[in-house]
């Protein structure tokens, strides 16, 4: 391991004790800072005084492809602010999951990629539907290939993207909503001008069953016109009992360059999920007297009929070319269209008894079949100018789309009761129930597009300053049709015109490799969340501001930033605590209410990611939140304050060579929800909010794989290697779920 000497000898100038790690998990970000810095001071006195030196080559192009370079880090990331700049030019909060990290993680879903990234809490409300925070407040603002990815869209497959860009804090130059939480932007594979191939089996607990391919080759002798498939397949069980996850994953994409500088990329993708068992909502927390259920991990209340089947596919299209002079005109149009197929009934309403096994309701759900279409459009132009001596860079474009839902009308016939005899001996076995057509049906309409221009300024030779505005526009509306297709009513109708989302970010080198960055924003979202009346609330706005800095280590192989956040937002959504128990909008949702007075969420960043030598990657994060009400009460209590992650992997070279070997954890302090709609008979009055509490945990995973030859490779990863009992997700109609028991699976990987 002579390799990893410098860092370590770096390590060994700073004094951090044991005990002083104990107390505070920011020392081991700040560890792999001062190493870094320790490690690239020292190579440089090395190479000063022409002492031999392995190289640390970092691979890449101009796209920002992550695929082959064997490291945890990318050279770019364009979602901030869609210009190339690298990382420690962007002033935000940045992380790039590349495909090696996926890989090492044996990451299928996003869900498992965003669970170990800085700064991104995970929440769960049953088997199908997940959710994402950050800063404070949910991460609404997913793209795939920097346009929105629907809002019906299923826990995504990871084989078809080469990287997960995560911007942390507000972009709403880019996607008008400026959503202070997170970006999450999936970018995908793109077809190659060489051949190349690969494909995976991987088996796990649970008959866990996976199969990948992933092939890419030009059409044509020259490259210039060149396609790419990747496909997977996968059937597996679970820990909750019934349930079964079947999907199938595929895309198609074809790439040729018009001229030498105008290439056009056309493709398709799909997901297919299937899933039997689905549960809706989770188990109980409490029992009728006011004790803890503490029902075991396996249990569901579910029926192995039950489903959330979804259909989804993309047909998508971009056409960009760049200009002699560097600069380039991009225009990118995609179609999402998806399907649902609902039929679910699950026990997770009421309190149980364990003495008579009473005490639980089941929620019934069937629906005709629902469709979404989204039309997303992209068109920009960036480049380079000149002023007053300095070279400068511009931007100008507009996005958006429209988004359209469509649901049949009818009735439900569910020939059971609503209540579980005994939740002891609960099988499922039920009929199930049916949706009967009566050709009414339910339209919904949003349509949020806009403009936006900026432009990085070079101010001196260490300052770049960013300046730019969007203006975006929104509206939206719900008509409901008789069973003659005749118009009758419009609900939810909302509209917003020239809303102006200003943004301010500056760039100050301190040296070659250290930054210091600030940004600041205004927020605007519209509102998803309905009154009682069935009416959208206002929009949500307020502030974003951000104060950093960012150290490029290794000619680039290693990013590191630390930085200090502040969000105000108001018009939050909450839980109308005024309806009754039971009470339901037309479309089944809940009423909500939009609270004035806000939440200030202010905290502390640390993320470090990429290669320390060719052979060892690490990636680590940790974040301090402190979000409070307008009245100083602790808010989003479900959202941990302290969260720290860490991940490496090291390939071993010499004697042990093909091996390599890695591991990552996830250590959160405690967090708690607070009852939605009542309290257990028995329950003591005095607070009338009891909490559902999970206190602070970690749950470690490990891998390992090994190259047979340069062909193939086998890969042992174990998930909650020390079976840790926690909570997935608090508080959902006094309920909890289950995070996943300790998970083996082998995986066998070859390339041709």
């Amino acid at each position: 391991m002579r390799r990893a000497a410098p860092f370590l000898h770096a390590m060994n100038q700073h004094s951090f004790s044991r005990a002083r790690f104990r107390r505070s998990p920011v020392a081991l970000v700040a560890l792999l800072l001062c190493g870094a810095a320790g490690a690239q001071q020292q190579q440089q006195q090395q190479a000063a005084s022409g002492a031999a030196l392995s190289e640390v080559t970092v691979s890449g192009d101009r796209s920002g492809r992550t695929e082959g370079s064997r490291s945890y880090t990318a050279e770019q990331a364009s979602t901030a602010t869609r210009m190339d700049l690298s990382i420690r030019e962007t002033p935000q909060s940045v992380t790039v999951i590349t495909r090696e990290r996926m890989d090492d993680l044996g990451s299928a879903r996003i869900d498992d990629v965003l669970g170990q990234t800085t700064g991104i809490t995970i929440g769960q409300a049953d088997s199908e539907r997940v959710n994402y925070s950050a800063r404070g407040f949910s991460i609404n603002n997913f793209q795939i290939d920097g346009m929105p990815r629907g809002p019906n869209a299923p826990l995504s497959d990871t084989v078809l993207y080469d990287r997960i860009e995560v911007i942390r804090g507000a972009t709403g130059l880019m996607g008008g909503t400026g959503d202070p939480s997170a970006t999450i932007n999936s970018v995908r594979k793109r077809p190659t001008r060489e051949f190349q191939g690969s494909a995976s089996l991987t088996y796990g607990r649970w008959n866990h069953k996976r199969a990948e391919v992933d092939l890419s080759a030009p059409l044509t002798a020259d490259g210039r016109i060149r396609a790419r498939t990747a496909l997977a397949w996968q059937d597996r069980d679970s820990y909750m009992d019934m349930y079964q996850e079947r999907k199938t994953v595929g895309m198609v994409i074809v790439e040729a360059d018009l001229t030498r500088s105008t290439p056009l990329t056309a493709g398709i993708d799909f997901q297919d999920n299937k899933p039997k068992g689905s549960t809706w909502g989770a188990v109980p927390y409490w029992n009728h007297d006011g004790s803890l259920a503490n029902l075991p991990r396996n249990t569901s209340f579910s029926t192995p009929w039950s489903t959330w089947a979804n259909k989804q596919h993309t047909v998508f299209v971009s056409l960009q070319h760049r200009f002699d002079n560097d600069w380039k005109v991009h225009l990118g149009y995609a179609r999402t269209t998806s399907t649902n197929n609902t039929t679910v009934a699950n026990g997770g309403a009421g309190y149980p008894n364990p003495l008579t096994g009473k005490g639980l309701s089941l929620w019934n759900g069937v629906w005709g079949e629902g469709e979404y279409v989204n039309d997303n459009f992209d068109l920009y132009a960036t480049g380079p100018f000149n002023l007053f001596g300095r070279r400068h860079t511009f931007i100008a474009g507009w996005n958006g789309g429209n988004e359209t839902y469509t649901s049949q009308g009818g009735t439900p016939v569910i020939s059971y009761p609503n209540a579980i005899p005994d939740y002891r001996t609960w099988t499922g076995n039920i009929p199930r129930p049916i949706f009967l057509a009566d050709g009414s049906k339910t339209v919904g309409f949003k349509q949020l597009n806009g403009g936006y221009v900026a432009g990085r300024f070079s101010l001196a030779d260490p300052l770049n300053v960013i300046v730019g505005a969007r203006v975006s526009n929104y509206r939206a509306y719900t008509h409901a049709y008789n069973t003659a297709l005749q118009y009758t009513r419009t609900t939810g109708k909302s509209e917003s015109k020239d809303e102006v989302t200003p943004y301010v970010g500056v760039v100050y080198d301190l040296d070659k490799r250290h930054s210091l960055y600030a940004s600041y924003t205004t927020l605007f979202r519209p509102q998803t969340s309905k009154d009682r009346n069935d009416q959208y609330l206002t929009p949500e706005t307020g502030t974003s501001a951000e104060l950093g800095l960012k150290g490029e280590y290794f000619g680039g192989a290693l990013n590191a930033s630390a930085a200090v956040f502040q969000v105000k937002k108001k018009n939050l959504a909450e839980l109308d605590r005024s309806v009754p128990a039971g009470f339901r909008l037309p479309d089944g949702g809940q009423a909500y209410v939009a609270s004035g007075d806000g939440i200030t969420a202010r905290g502390i960043e640390f993320d470090v990611s990429g290669q320390i030598t060719p052979d060892w990657n690490v990636a680590a994060g940790y974040t301090y939140l402190d979000a409070k009400t307008a009245k100083g009460a602790r808010a989003v209590p479900n959202q941990p304050k302290h969260l720290l992650r860490l991940s490496t992997a090291y390939r071993f070279s010499g004697d042990w060579r093909g091996l390599k070997v890695g591991g990552d954890v996830t250590a959160q302090s405690g967090i708690y929800g607070e009852s939605w709609y009542g309290q257990p008979p028995l329950f003591s009055m005095k607070d009338p909010l009891p909490r559902i509490s999970q206190k602070s945990y970690a749950v470690f995973n490990l891998m390992a794989s090994y190259e047979i030859n340069k062909n193939l490779t086998a890969q042992l990863n174990i998930r909650n290697v020390f079976d840790k009992k926690y909570y997935r997700n608090v508080g959902f109609y006094d309920s909890v779920f289950w995070g996943e028991p300790r998970n083996v699976s082998v995986t066998l990987r070859a390339k041709f």
